[in-house]
């Protein structure tokens, strides 16, 4: 035998007929002795279907996975977690990458649908009517993982809240004078939904000297815009960043300044890398739990293709973590 399994190999241990084979595998109808039979055989010998022909299939086994971009520092893990989980439950996923672009991503969707896919997750840049539209003319079960949309199967993390929270523990502590380090409105979730969380605490503070300055995700762009902006305004009472990579960069600027973090300023941000707590002083920032969002997505999907009702809006919770950065 050829060291790569095919299905007369199968057939021929089994002792049964390759078309059993392949209706086994493409999810038919096959006797429950035989079915064990041949599953144990795929399982001694790690057999995996040819990927071409399992999507000709009435079910693939395959799910497809549309990532935005893969230059966060979540977005890979959350996408390991639900690898992982999909293989545990014999799918293959299918990874398409649409590099921030909404109109890509709608394109994607198109293409898994043409690919006979069995469900199709989406760690979206962003919903839009467009979107909607093509998933109400595609029968297969479609889930957005990051954003929300009240027409939409989604799971999120709180951001509004986690947003709120941090301007309560910001005003709490008696600061006044705020710079919000964001990202613009095209993320829905952070850009939108995270600052109005923020903003609304605040208010209810009674806390108005709030500015904001807007950067990208990256860090080289944020010590380049803060920089500039310092060199016309003063260094204000506390600097609350979208996310912990963009508070790396105002790490870099103030102490360049010589600002002690801390204590002349205080500094936040959202997503509580492992680094973010080797800092000196450590970042205060809000943990959100990526390992749960992948596992909970994961399992909603496969419910979805089973026809199992799941919730339309499943929100994961979150963690302030406070420590040194905040006077």
């Amino acid at each position: 035998m050829e060291d790569k399994l095919t299905i007369n190999d199968i057939a021929k241990m089994a002792g049964v007929a390759k078309s059993t084979v392949s209706r086994y595998l493409n999810g038919g109808s096959v006797r429950e002795s035989t079915a064990k039979k041949i599953k144990q055989i795929i399982d001694e010998y790690h057999y995996e279907p040819n990927l071409f022909a399992r999507l000709s299939a009435k079910n693939s086994q395959i799910i497809g996975l549309i990532v935005s971009g893969f230059n966060s520092v979540t977005t890979p893990r959350i996408v390991e977690v639900i690898v992982a989980k999909l293989k545990l439950h014999s799918y293959t996923p299918l990874i398409m990458h649409t590099n921030n672009d909404k109109q890509e991503e709608i394109k994607s969707i198109i293409r898994l649908k043409n690919m006979n896919v069995d469900g199709i997750m989406i760690i979206s840049a962003g919903i839009t009517d467009k979107h909607m539209e093509i998933i109400n003319d595609i029968n297969i079960p479609i889930l957005f993982i990051g954003q929300r949309h009240k027409d939409a199967y989604v799971i999120i993390d709180d951001n509004e809240g986690a947003g709120y929270a941090m301007g309560d523990y910001i005003a709490n502590r008696n600061i006044k004078d705020i710079l919000l380090l964001w990202v613009d409105e095209n993320d829905i979730a952070v850009g939108v939904e995270r600052k109005q969380g923020i903003l609304k605490s605040l208010n209810n503070h009674g806390i108005s000297s709030i500015n904001t300055l807007i950067t990208t995700f990256f860090y080289q762009d944020t010590i380049k815009i803060l920089e500039e902006y310092l060199k016309n305004h003063p260094v204000p009472q506390a600097i609350i960043c979208a996310t912990d990579r963009i508070a790396y960069g105002a790490y870099k600027v103030l102490s360049s300044k010589g600002v002690e973090i801390g204590k002349d300023v205080s500094v936040t941000g959202f997503g509580d890398y492992e680094t973010s707590e080797l800092l000196t002083p450590s970042l205060t920032t809000v943990k959100f739990d990526w390992n749960a969002l992948g596992t909970i997505s994961t399992d909603m999907m496969l419910k979805m293709i089973e026809g199992i009702d799941v919730e339309h809006t499943v929100i994961i919770p979150y963690e302030i973590k406070k420590r040194d950065s905040v006077n």
